[in-house]
C-alpha cells in the first residue's frame, strides 16, 4: 500500500513537471489577441506609482486573450527590467527579467525592448502606451539616474530624455514589422498632443491618444479597461481609446487623432501658411496665453493661436485657416473629451497644441523634426525668413 503511495505520487509530479513544461512551451507561442506594451521609464520622482500601475494591470488580466509586458526602470539600484503579466493556469502570472542597462533614455535599449516584444509576445491586435513625463518639444520619458554609478548621478548634469523623433520611428518600424496591428499609440505624458510631436509618430498606430496639457498620475483606467478588451476582444483602436478616456479619472483633456489623416497635415496645412508668408512681417497674436510650457519653451492652443496670430494681421489667413480647422475637427480628431473643471473656457479647447517659437534659436534647434521639414511653419515667423 505504501508502495502505490508513492507510486502515485511519482506519477503525480511526473505529469505536474511535464504540464508545466507544456504551458510554458504554449505561453511561447500563444498567440493573444492583445498584448499591451508599456515603456514605464520611472526612474524619477513617479517611481512610487509603479507597483500601484502593475497590480492594477495584474488584475485586468480576466482570460487568456490578453497580456501585458513592461520595461520598467524604477528610482533603485537595480537597473531596467522587463515585467509580463500573463494569463496561465487560470490565474494573471508575474515574471521578470533584470536588464544589464540602467538607462530608459536609451534609443537603444527602447529598440531592444520592442524587438523582444516582436520576438516573445505574438498578438493580433497591440496597445502602446508610453508613461512618464514630458519635458520640452522632442523630450519623452525622463529619466533621473541614466548611470550605473548611481554616486555618479547628479540631476543637474546627468538627466537624460529619450528623443521623441528617433523613438516615433522606432515604434513605427514596429508598427511595420507586426504588419500594422498597433491600434493604439498612448502618450500617456504630459504636453504631448502638440502638432510637431504627433507628427513623428506618423504610422506608428492607427490612432493616437494624447494631451496638450497636464495628465496625472498613476491614472485609474488599467483594470477595467484591460477586462474590457478581454471580454471584447474585437475591440477597435478608437473604441480601445474611449474605453479609457471613460475609466480614467487623472486628466484633464484627451485627444484622440486618426494616423491615417495624419499624413496629410503638411497639405492641408500649407495654404494657411502661405496666406501668412504674404505679409513681409507678421504682428505677433495679442491675448494668446500658453496652454502648457516646459523649461524656456511654450505650446499654444493650435486654433486659438492661429486665430490670433490671423486676427492681429486683418485676416489674411481667414479663408484657408476655416478650412484648415475644419478638416482637423472633421478628419484628424476622432474625439476628445474634457474631464473635471480645471480647464476654465472648455468650449475653447481644440484639443491640439503647437509650439511657437520665441527666438531664432529656438526654432533651430528643431529644425531637424519632420513637421519643421515638411512644411514651412518656421518662414511665418521673421527670425526664420531672415535666415533664408
Amino acid at each position: 500500500m505504501q508502495y502505490r503511495r508513492h507510486h502515485l505520487k511519482r506519477l503525480l509530479l511526473i505529469f505536474l513537471i511535464l504540464s508545466l513544461g507544456a504551458g510554458i512551451v504554449l505561453l511561447k507561442e500563444r498567440t493573444y489577441e492583445w498584448v499591451f506594451i508599456y515603456y514605464m521609464s520611472y526612474d524619477n520622482d513617479l517611481s512610487r506609482y509603479a507597483e500601484t500601475i502593475l497590480r492594477d494591470q495584474k488584475k485586468g488580466i480576466i482570460n487568456s486573450k490578453i497580456a501585458v509586458v513592461v520595461q520598467a526602470d524604477y528610482a533603485d539600484r537595480t537597473g531596467m527590467k522587463r515585467i509580463a503579466l500573463y494569463p496561465s493556469l487560470g490565474k494573471p502570472r508575474r515574471k521578470e527579467i533584470y536588464l544589464e542597462s540602467e538607462n530608459s533614455a536609451d534609443l537603444a535599449e527602447l529598440k531592444k525592448y520592442f524587438r523582444w516584444v516582436q520576438a516573445k509576445w505574438t498578438a493580433r491586435n497591440y496597445c502602446i502606451v508610453f508613461l512618464n513625463h514630458g519635458g520640452r518639444l522632442n523630450d519623452m520619458c525622463r529619466d533621473d539616474r541614466p548611470l550605473k554609478n548611481r554616486s555618479g548621478n547628479n540631476a543637474s548634469n546627468s538627466r537624460q530624455w529619450l528623443p521623441a523623433a528617433e523613438a516615433g520611428k522606432i515604434v513605427a518600424d514596429f508598427n511595420k514589422n507586426v504588419e500594422g496591428k498597433v491600434r493604439l499609440l498612448f502618450l500617456q505624458q504630459c504636453g504631448r498632443a502638440t502638432l510637431q510631436n504627433l507628427y513623428n509618430f506618423l504610422d506608428a498606430g492607427e490612432y493616437i491618444m494624447a494631451s496638450p496639457v497636464i495628465v496625472g498620475a498613476p491614472n485609474t483606467y488599467y483594470t477595467k479597461t484591460l477586462a474590457s478588451v478581454a471580454h471584447d476582444p474585437n475591440m477597435t483602436g478608437d473604441v480601445l481609446a474611449e474605453t479609457i478616456i471613460q475609466e480614467d479619472e487623472h486628466y484633464t483633456l484627451y485627444t484622440l487623432i486618426n494616423n491615417s489623416e495624419l499624413r496629410n497635415l503638411p497639405e492641408k496645412l500649407a495654404p494657411v501658411l502661405k496666406s501668412f508668408e504674404r505679409e513681409s512681417k507678421l504682428n505677433p497674436p495679442q491675448s494668446c496665453s500658453p496652454i502648457f510650457e516646459y523649461d524656456d519653451e511654450k505650446f499654444y492652443d493650435m486654433k486659438a493661436y492661429f486665430q490670433a496670430l490671423d486676427s492681429a494681421n486683418n485676416g489674411i489667413a481667414r479663408g484657408e485657416l476655416d478650412s484648415f480647422l475644419d478638416w482637423c475637427e472633421e478628419h484628424l480628431i476622432v474625439s476628445k473629451a474634457i474631464k473635471g473643471s480645471e480647464l476654465s473656457n472648455k468650449s475653447h479647447h481644440f484639443g491640439l497644441s503647437i509650439y511657437v517659437p520665441s527666438n531664432q534659436e529656438q526654432i533651430e534647434r528643431y529644425d531637424f523634426l519632420p513637421f519643421h521639414q515638411q512644411t514651412a511653419f518656421r518662414d511665418i515667423f521673421d527670425f526664420g525668413r531672415a535666415s533664408k
